[in-house]
């Protein structure tokens, strides 16, 4: 049997509004293009790929945000036509009377409705760029930036919303501040290099990165490492005494079993040490004991903080750089541009 074109017209009409429920039904985006990486359940934080045009911020919310928006709008329609369609059907019928028969008061009613709109739209703006100046600026001082920095690195296109990946708050110099930056799945890039970025663009000294690639959110975290005391306290008299008394070429590292010292000399022949332990194991401590212990005899130290977060305390002391002083040297080299 040939089918006719008015066929076709109603099949491909049905297949439209089905898939229009469907992606309705799904909070999927109405045309059916998929825009962020958002699901179901999971709100979106970058704009896929050869995605052209502008994105919208309902792209990035996750599908039962959408539905329920979607939802919730439907029911208010709904509800708004059966009140002025069934229950108050005769009143809403004379109302439209009247104003076919007189609709000079209605346009003037219209009108006024009209200058009070735009007066508290005008209002309201004004009200809400007050409020958010001092956002607005954090945006355009730090967010842009470091977004424009970090686009190319981690193949962000262009559309991206950095306020959906960049989580970081006004007070991000604070000692408890916590930056989180959210980082793409399955997608090759450099991870000093991104560390870097987010360092020189927010200007961040003394920070520890936390790289966290499993799991369904992929992101790094960046916290402050919180400094040392100026000046280190003994308490205990039997190690207080130990330090005073031990030469300037052994410094004490540690009280081994019956109170016994233990020390490094490096007056021997071979005056090497290693310090080899795991993350958190101590090996920085152990070396800021050393220097401190040589400081305090007058030695000359240099400090060479390749990593530039290893020892931050031996920054600004006396005899460092800009003071003129020794017997501190601290070398910390110059972080990349991106």
């Amino acid at each position: 049997m040939v089918q006719t074109r008015f066929d076709k017209q109603v099949e491909e009409t049905a297949e439209t509004v089905a898939f229009g429920i469907g992606r309705f039904l799904a909070g999927r985006p109405l045309d059916g293009v998929k825009r962020t990486d958002a699901t179901f359940w999971r709100t979106g934080t970058r704009v896929l790929p050869k995605v052209e045009g502008r994105v919208s911020r309902s792209s990035y919310r996750a599908g039962w945000k959408r539905l329920t928006f979607r939802i919730s709008a439907l029911a208010a329609a709904g509800t708004g036509g059966y009140q002025a369609g069934w229950v108050h059907q005769d009143a809403t019928l004379a109302t439209a009377q009247q104003i076919r028969a007189d609709p000079d008061p209605a346009l003037a009613l219209l009108e006024q409705m009209g200058i009070a709109a735009a007066s508290t739209a005008a209002a309201g703006t004004a009200a809400y760029l007050a409020v958010t100046r001092k956002r607005r600026a954090f945006q355009r001082e730090w967010i842009l930036p470091l977004h424009d920095a970090l686009a190319l690195p981690l193949q962000l296109p262009e559309q991206t919303d950095p306020r959906r990946y960049l989580h970081i708050p006004r007070n991000f110099n604070d000692d408890d501040a916590r930056i989180r930056v959210d980082v793409p799945r399955r997608l090759n890039f450099s991870k000093d290099l991104v560390a870097d970025i987010i360092a020189t663009k927010l200007a961040l000294e003394g920070v520890t990165f936390s790289w966290h690639l499993s799991g369904s959110k992929t992101y790094v975290t960046v916290k402050k490492t919180r400094r040392p005391p100026s000046r280190a306290v003994v308490t205990d008299p039997t190690v207080h005494a130990l330090v005073d008394k031990a030469p300037e070429s052994a410094p004490v590292i540690g009280v081994g079993a019956g109170g016994r010292e233990v020390s490094v000399d490096l007056d021997a022949e071979s005056p090497h040490i290693l310090v080899n332990a795991s993350t958190g194991g101590g090996k920085s401590v152990t070396l800021r004991c050393i220097a401190c212990q040589m400081l305090h005899h007058g030695s000359l130290v240099f400090v060479l903080d390749t990593k530039r977060i290893s020892h931050p305390w031996a920054s600004g002391l006396a005899g460092g750089p800009g003071t003129g002083r020794r017997p501190l040297e601290y070398w910390r080299p110059r972080a990349p541009r991106p």
